[in-house]
């Protein structure tokens, strides 16, 4: 137990150690200099003026989003490949850790997907990059409470969690790839 409640801390530690202190700020002056520069439209590398950030606890909530993805990403990930591998070695400890990582996987993939639809407030807009990340989504964090009791249970049939743990880390990696669009532009894994 003590062992899930440390992964679970690191876990929820990894988004600020992944992306470092605020770029933001590390490069103020560099940004005073470009958005003082002519702006010329089309032109990509000109940067728009960052517009005031509203300091309240409400917006606070509505920027968690990013930040919330990695636990499933992570978790659905590892969870599929435990399992998978748990059928061609025939370990219980495989299969005890896919359940593990599944559980806190689905439960992470309804916080992503509540903080998202924070993030977006009730908005149905956006181009198809946006609704295909949106209800794919809102899919996993439906799914993530049926993943997580599928992989909890005990000497049942696995072969339904198998199914849904393999749609789950396809889902993940689209959704990801996704988001890298949405918050980096198109094409941002080649730029």
């Amino acid at each position: 137990m003590r062992n899930v409640l440390a992964a679970l801390l690191l876990c929820l530690a990894m988004p600020a150690i992944a992306h470092g202190p605020n770029h933001h700020e590390d490069g103020q002056a560099n940004l005073t200099e470009e958005v003082a520069a002519p702006l010329h439209d089309g032109d990509p590398h000109v940067i728009e003026p960052e517009q005031p950030r509203d300091p309240s606890l409400a917006k606070a909530f509505t920027n968690l989003h990013p930040a919330t993805v990695h636990v499933p990403i992570a978790f659905l990930l590892f969870a599929a490949l435990a399992e998978f591998l748990s059928i061609y070695r025939g370990e219980a400890r495989l299969r005890s850790a896919a359940s593990v990582m599944a559980a806190i996987g689905g439960a992470g993939a309804v916080v992503a997907a509540l903080f998202g639809w924070m993030h977006t407030g009730l908005w149905f807009g956006g181009g198809d990059t946006m609704q295909w990340h949106r209800w794919i989504g809102t899919t996993l964090g439906v799914s993530g409470p049926l993943i997580a009791w599928l992989a909890l249970r005990h000497n049942a049939s696995r072969t339904l969690l198998r199914v849904l743990l393999a749609f789950a880390a396809a889902a993940v990696l689209l959704q990801g790839w996704l988001g890298g669009e949405i918050a980096h532009g198109a094409g941002h894994l080649f730029a």
